[in-house]
C-alpha cells in the first residue's frame, strides 16, 4: 500500500492501483490518520477535523462510524478500533513523507561527506515525490501547519540542490533555482546571499554586484534593516572577509594591497582621474557617494571623458543637464541598480553598508565587475542631449507653448506634415522639436513620450 500526501490525498494499493477517495469526509478521515499514522486518534479529534468548517451534527459519532466503514472495505485491518479513537497502521516507506525525511536525512550526511553527487541524487529523488501542494484541497487546521512545515522542507531542498549543483560545477541551473528561491520570497537573506555567491562562482561578478545591491534595496524598503553578515559576506566576494581598511576623512577604504595612501578623499580620487569617469546612481546623486555633490560643471577635467547614468527619474534635473552642457555624456535609464563611481579603469568607489561610508577598491575583479555591469546598462540607455545652450535660461521640467500644441496635435493623430503646417514651422522643424522632447522626458518612442507628457500632465494642462 502507498499513501501520497503531497498533493491532493491520494491511495495505492502495493501494484500501484489507485484506490478511490471521491467522498470528502473520508478522505478528510484517511487524512488525520496518516497525520497521526500508527497511533491512536480520539473520535472528538476525528470529529473536529471532519467538521471543522460547521458545527458537528447530533450524528457525527454515527457518521465517523460509517466512514470508518467505508475506509476498512479498502484498507482492511489496517483500520484498527481503539477504545476512544482508531489508528491506521502504516509500514515504513509506504507514506511519501516519510520516503522524503528518510532521503532528505541521507542526503545531509552525504553533503556532510563531500559526496555531492549522491547527495544531488537523492535530493532529486526526494522533489520528484511532490505532486502539489501537500494535502491540497484540505482545509483542517492540522493539514494547513503540516503542509506548511511540508513546504519549508521543500525549499530546504531546493537550496541543497542549488549547493550541490555548485560544487559539481552545474553553475547556470544553480543560479536559475536560486532565483526562482528569491522570486518565490524576496524577503530571505540566506537565498539572496547563496544567489550572489553562485554568481561569483559562476564567473559572473557583474551579475553578483547587482543582485547584491538588489538584495540590500528590498530588504532596506521592505524590512526597514540593513543587511546580515551572510548577505554583506557574500556582497564581498565568495563570502570573502573586508580585506584591510584605514579611516581617513570620513572615508573608509578598502584594497586588495593595504589600505589606499596619500591624499584619499573622495574629491581627490576624482581630481586624479586622467582618462576615464564612468558614475553611476540609483538614488539620483544623494547617496553615499553624492555624484551629483562631488562632479559638476566647474570640477569636469579637460581631457577626460565623463559618463553618467541615472534614473530616468532625475532626467529633468538641472544639474543633470549641466553635466552634458559641459561636456559629460549623460544617459537615463527605468532603473539603474547600484551606486559606484569608477575612476580610469582601477579605482571603484562602492557605498558601504550600514551608512559606514564609501569603500575605495583597487581590486581589478571588483572593478571589472562593476565596469561590465556599467557597460551592459550604457547602451540601452537614452542620451540626453542639452536643450538649451550655456547660459541660456530654461525650465526643462515644463514644455513651452509651442511644444504644448505641438504634443496635442500629434496625440490628436496629426502626421508631422500637417503638424508643421498647422505651426507654421518647417517639417524638419517638427521632428527636432519631437526629438527634443523624447530626450527631456527620456522617452524610447514617439508613444512613450505622449504617455510620459499625459502622466505630467501636459496635455490636461493644455486642454484647460
Amino acid at each position: 500500500m502507498h499513501f501520497h500526501v503531497l498533493g491532493p490525498l491520494e491511495a495505492r494499493t502495493a501494484r500501484g492501483v489507485p484506490i478511490e477517495l471521491s467522498a470528502r469526509k473520508p478522505a478528510t478521515l484517511l487524512a488525520v490518520l496518516l497525520l497521526n499514522a500508527n497511533a491512536s486518534v480520539s473520535i472528538d479529534h476525528l470529529i473536529a477535523a471532519i467538521w471543522h468548517e460547521q458545527d458537528a451534527p447530533t450524528s457525527a459519532v454515527r457518521n465517523l462510524r460509517s466512514y470508518v466503514c467505508r475506509l476498512r472495505a479498502v484498507f482492511g485491518d489496517r483500520l484498527e478500533s481503539h477504545p476512544g479513537g482508531y489508528r491506521l497502521h502504516v509500514l515504513p516507506g509506504e507514506l511519501d513523507t516519510d520516503q522524503v525525511e528518510t532521503l532528505a536525512a541521507a542526503a545531509r550526511l552525504a553533503i556532510a561527506d563531500g559526496a555531492h553527487s549522491t547527495a544531488a541524487g537523492q535530493l532529486a529523488e526526494a522533489l520528484a515525490l511532490w505532486r502539489g501542494r501537500p494535502f491540497h484541497g484540505l482545509t483542517f487546521d492540522a493539514a494547513r501547519a503540516e503542509a506548511t512545515r511540508l513546504d519549508e522542507l521543500r525549499r530546504e531542498l531546493r537550496e541543497l540542490t542549488a549547493e550541490t549543483w555548485l560544487e559539481l560545477g552545474r553553475h547556470a541551473e544553480a543560479v536559475a533555482l536560486l532565483r526562482e528561491l528569491v522570486d518565490e520570497d524576496p524577503l530571505r537573506e540566506g537565498t539572496w546571499a547563496r544567489l550572489v555567491r553562485a554568481l561569483h562562482q559562476a564567473g559572473r561578478p557583474a551579475d553578483a554586484l547587482a543582485t547584491y545591491d538588489r538584495a540590500r534595496r528590498v530588504i532596506i524598503r521592505e524590512l526597514g534593516v540593513q543587511p546580515g553578515k551572510e548577505l554583506v559576506a557574500a556582497g564581498q566576494g565568495n563570502g570573502g572577509p573586508i580585506m584591510n581598511t584605514a579611516q581617513s576623512g570620513g572615508l573608509t577604504l578598502v584594497a586588495g594591497g593595504g589600505p589606499v595612501l596619500g591624499n584619499t578623499g573622495i574629491d581627490a580620487l576624482l581630481a586624479s582621474a586622467v582618462e576615464d569617469v564612468v558614475v553611476m546612481s540609483a538614488s539620483g546623486g544623494v547617496g553615499s557617494i553624492g555624484a551629483f555633490r562631488r562632479i559638476d560643471r566647474v570640477n569636469l577635467r579637460r581631457g577626460v571623458r565623463y559618463r553618467v547614468l541615472f534614473p530616468d527619474s532625475v532626467r529633468l534635473s538641472g544639474q543633470l543637464g549641466g553635466f552634458a552642457r559641459a561636456g559629460a555624456e549623460v544617459r537615463t535609464d527605468i532603473e539603474v541598480p547600484m551606486e559606484a563611481v569608477v575612476v580610469d579603469g582601477v579605482i571603484a568607489l562602492l557605498p558601504m553598508d550600514h551608512g559606514a561610508g564609501v569603500a575605495v577598491f583597487r581590486q581589478p575583479s571588483v572593478v571589472a565587475a562593476t565596469m561590465a555591469l556599467f557597460e551592459r546598462i550604457w547602451p540601452a540607455a537614452v542620451p540626453l542631449i542639452p536643450s538649451a545652450p550655456e547660459g541660456a535660461v530654461s525650465d526643462a521640467s515644463v514644455p513651452t507653448c509651442r511644444e504644448r500644441d505641438l504634443l496635442t496635435l500629434l496625440c490628436a493623430g496629426c502626421t508631422d506634415e500637417s503638424a508643421a503646417a498647422r505651426l507654421g514651422v518647417s517639417v524638419r522643424t517638427v521632428r527636432r522639436m519631437v526629438a527634443d522632447l523624447m530626450n527631456r522626458l527620456g522617452a524610447r518612442s514617439r508613444f512613450q513620450a505622449g504617455a510620459k507628457a499625459a502622466d505630467r500632465g501636459w496635455l490636461m494642462d493644455r486642454a484647460s
